[in-house]
């Protein structure tokens, strides 16, 4: 993740790069993305190894191994020790999750700059108490995987895929396109989520795991995202498949 040239740094705040992501933490499954992304996009790629408490492919999913807090703190899986010496080697701090399993996934909240969406009771407690110490407003929903549920545009701004997430951000001033989920591949499932698919790789990029034309709600979302100056990017061709989301981390400045 080091490199001379411009200054590289952790994201200041999750998932919201301000300038060009140039690391990301995503799933080692699907090659075809992740050599978009290096070959076309020159990000480099850290990848979680699989949860042994979950049998799922979900188990490969960044979303449901790491937790980015903002700068240099990160909340992580304990066993996860490709990311742990990645995140270390930056100089990164970590606090270390409970046990992670399908009903509770610990580490699946959406961090939107002050606040974040999450179901309370199954939220890591790290997560919870660091964001009580940063005045970071929790807005509690049923949606345990709420990451994977969001894809988030900016600090006032998501896409989801869950009418409980879609109805907490209207309530409190954070605008929300509600999409369908079932253009979303999900192996082992018969339908993903929209923040599963895809990460901000830029302030103005959103790129998608698979061909965004391929959703049924393309023209809503590609309009939806220009009222933010985002445009989307395709890597790859085919459904949009949720490979457990594109977690930006450091940034060139």
């Amino acid at each position: 993740m080091s490199g001379s040239g411009n200054v590289r740094r952790f994201l200041k705040y999750p998932n919201i790069p301000e300038g060009k992501a140039v690391c990301v933490i995503t799933s080692d499954r699907y090659s075809g993305y992740i050599n978009e992304l290096r070959d076309n996009f020159h990000i480099s790629v850290i990848s979680p190894l699989p949860l042994d408490n979950i049998s799922g492919s979900e188990r490969y999913h960044a979303d449901m191994s790491v937790c980015h807090l903002g700068e240099e703190f990160f909340a992580l899986e304990k066993n996860n020790t490709s990311v742990d010496n990645a995140l270390k080697n930056n100089k990164a701090r970590i606090f270390y999750s409970g046990k992670i399993t399908a009903r509770e996934p610990g580490l699946n909240v959406c961090i939107l700059k002050n606040r974040i969406i999450c179901r309370k009771d199954t939220a890591d407690r790290s997560i919870i108490e660091f964001c009580k110490d940063k005045s970071i407003e929790i807005l509690n929903v049923p949606q345990r995987y709420a990451r994977c549920s969001t894809a988030v545009i900016n600090e006032n701004a998501v896409i989801t895929t869950d009418e409980s997430i879609y109805r907490m951000c209207r309530n409190n001033n954070i605008d929300a396109l509600k999409i369908d989920g079932n253009d979303i591949k999900l192996e082992g499932y018969d339908c993903g989520f929209i923040g599963g698919c895809c990460g901000l790789i830029s302030e103005n990029e959103l790129a998608f795991c698979g061909d965004i034309t391929a959703h049924r709600d393309h023209e809503n979302i590609r309009s939806f995202l220009r009222n933010y100056s985002v445009s989307p990017v395709s890597l790859g061709c085919g459904k949009l498949t949720d490979i457990g989301g594109l977690l930006p981390i450091m940034e060139e400045v």
